[in-house]
């Protein structure tokens, strides 16, 4: 928290000392980043005993109904998953990774400068008092783009292994089809043995993706409220020059709301296959007793599933070109301004 007031502290600094909307632009990038770290640590602390109940579930229900489909695809998810991570990964270290390169390469050659040219160190730029500041703003971006980087990947994880499950759980109501000696009682039970694996699988489902609503409802604002406000700083600095280093932040914040949108938008379609596999059930040939459930879960699969935020919205691809929307018509209204 110390090295968050500190670097706040500098880039007020720069922005007290300065008239250049571009310098100005960047340094409210810098504030927003600033803030939006500790709140989202803060809202994944409150949530962490949620979080560890998904992370149980994964590892219990998940991880059965996919192997429960075969072993091969588990396998095959488990390193789609690890791909995953690795492409977060590289998508948010590079941008930082750049800026400190760039201070140590300025530093060995003589020059002195700020990781961060809107961050001022708040001390003489000699040693050793410049040394320290640059380690301290390296560790602020560092632990503020890693950690963020954990948070949005647990996310990313719990929403793409709940999306593979649902496929494997809508392959137990593929059933074969009457063998000509069976008799409609035997086929009857098969029907029936089907259906309450599908209902008893599908409980938990819906269940861990309640506990992922609790858990995502705020924190997934807060990344739709990053990216609104820092792609609109990146367009008003980009209409005043471009500096691909500074451009290369839209990478990580793009990602990240694509990330979290385009998952939103593959749950609601898996709930969806769901309705599917219920319609296309040859449900004619339970048992009435049987039926009677078939309908009952009919009636609740009528529902809508998905992934809301705090404020009401579904996370989704729509979500996400409101917030570009959104961005672009701010930064319109402060380019008309600023003419």
């Amino acid at each position: 928290m110390a090295i968050i007031i500190y670097v706040i502290f500098g880039t007020l600094d720069v922005i007290r000392e300065t008239n250049d909307v571009k310098l100005v632009a960047e340094a409210s990038y810098t504030l927003v980043i600033a803030v939006m770290f500790p709140l989202k640590t803060i809202l994944f602390i409150e949530n962490r005993f949620v979080f560890r109940k998904l992370y149980v579930t994964v590892k219990s229900t998940l991880y059965d109904a996919i192997k429960a489909d075969s072993n091969e695809k588990l396998l095959k998810v488990v390193n789609k998953g690890w791909k995953i991570v690795c492409s977060l990964y590289i998508m948010v270290s590079l941008p930082l990774i750049s800026y400190v390169v760039t201070a140590c390469w300025y530093y060995m050659n003589g020059k002195r400068v700020t990781v961060s040219k809107t961050t001022s160190i708040l001390m003489p730029m000699k040693t050793p008092y410049h040394e320290i500041g640059l380690l301290l703003h390296s560790i602020f971006m560092f632990q503020a783009g890693h950690t963020l980087l954990m948070i949005d990947m647990c996310f990313v994880l719990l929403m793409y292994f709940f999306c593979v499950a649902c496929d494997s759980t809508v392959k137990i109501l593929t059933v074969e089809k009457r063998q000509l000696l069976e008799s409609r009682p035997e086929y009857a039970i098969r029907l029936s043995k089907s259906l309450r694996e599908f209902y008893k699988v599908h409980v938990k489902q819906v269940e861990y993706l309640r506990d992922l609503n609790v858990m995502i409802s705020w924190l997934s604002l807060v990344p739709l409220l990053t990216v609104a406000l820092c792609t609109c700083i990146i367009l008003l600095t980009m209409s005043k020059g471009v500096d691909l280093k500074f451009v290369s932040n839209l990478v990580p914040v793009t990602g990240e709301l694509f990330a979290y949108n385009w998952f939103g938008e593959q749950i609601k379609a898996k709930a969806n296959d769901w309705s599917m596999a219920l319609l296309n059930f040859d449900w004619p040939n339970l048992n009435a007793k049987d039926k009677k459930a078939y309908y009952l879960i009919v009636c609740f699969m009528n529902k809508n599933v998905g992934v809301r935020t705090a404020i009401g919205d579904d996370l989704s691809l729509i979500t996400m070109s409101a917030v570009l929307k959104f961005s672009y018509q701010a930064f319109t209204v402060l380019q008309t301004m600023d003419a």
